[in-house]
């Protein structure tokens, strides 16, 4: 009975979500959106997928994907799709909200380390800043001290003034440039992974021969090393919320 009223619930809630996909998909995604209604979730899944093959994406489409998989208690594969729901502006309130109930029907949740000072700085400069954003403020502060050198060139009056802002800003500017290179290093570096599969074995090597650092379960979230995982088919390297680091097999991790 819960199952069934949550499940109401967060159908009733992405009604007003459903934003508009590309016509020739509409008809697809109307479609999908009745079987999950009507409770056949694995046809609803069929069709949001061949939608998204399709190369057609949204915050309702992932989030649908994420109900339809909560309710066939595929919850590794729920919350992964509603976290890439959070991404959307207009469904990530609910997403987040969803991905708090997935979690609280998990049977084993990991410690969680509280992210290391620069990490939520540089987490923030990536998804609230942003690297263009970084890049353009570089450049502003660049002509700043390219106009401001000009004037301590031509200006004998204010020369003292315009010679230290000049400096001041193209030093600016040379730091932003510096940091959105990092950023754009480090997006490219990490992603973030999901665990779905009930449970693996981290491996110290990528090697299932090798000794085992931990276990992984459905739902874990961790830091996926893409630099460190290249020249290892099928394996990749992840860091856990709890901080153990090793390697688990690529087919059971989704990347966001």
């Amino acid at each position: 009975m819960k199952r069934l009223i949550v499940s109401t619930f967060l159908l009733l809630l992405t009604a007003h979500l459903l934003s508009p996909v590309a016509n020739a998909q509409q008809a697809q995604f109307d479609r999908a959106t009745e079987f999950l209604t009507e409770q056949n979730y694995r046809e609803a899944i069929s069709e949001y997928q061949t939608i998204v093959e399709n190369g057609h994406q949204s915050g309702a489409l992932w989030f649908n994907l994420g109900i339809a998989y909560s309710q066939l208690d595929s919850l590794g594969l729920a919350k992964y799709y509603f976290l890439k729901a959070a991404h959307y502006p207009e469904t990530e309130r609910e997403a987040l909200a969803a991905v708090d109930f997935v979690n609280d029907r998990f049977s084993r949740r990991s410690a969680v380390l509280p992210p290391l000072p620069w990490d939520r700085f540089f987490n923030y400069l990536e998804h609230d800043v942003g690297i263009e954003s970084l890049f353009v403020m570089g450049f502003i502060f660049l002509y700043i001290g390219i106009l401001s050198q000009l004037i301590f060139w031509f200006y004998k009056k204010h020369q003292t003034y315009s010679y230290h802002f000049s400096i001041s800003s193209l030093f600016m500017s040379l730091v932003l440039f510096a940091t959105s290179y990092y950023v754009q290093y480090l997006d490219n570096r990490y992603d973030t992974g999901v665990m779905i599969d009930r449970e693996s074995v981290v491996y110290q090597t990528p090697d299932s021969t090798s000794a085992a650092i931990s276990t992984a379960f459905e739902g874990y979230t961790m830091r996926v090393d893409n630099s460190t995982s290249n020249n290892h088919q099928n394996w990749i390297y992840v860091r856990l919320e709890n901080g153990m680091a090793g390697w688990v097999q690529d087919k059971s991790v989704k990347l966001l």
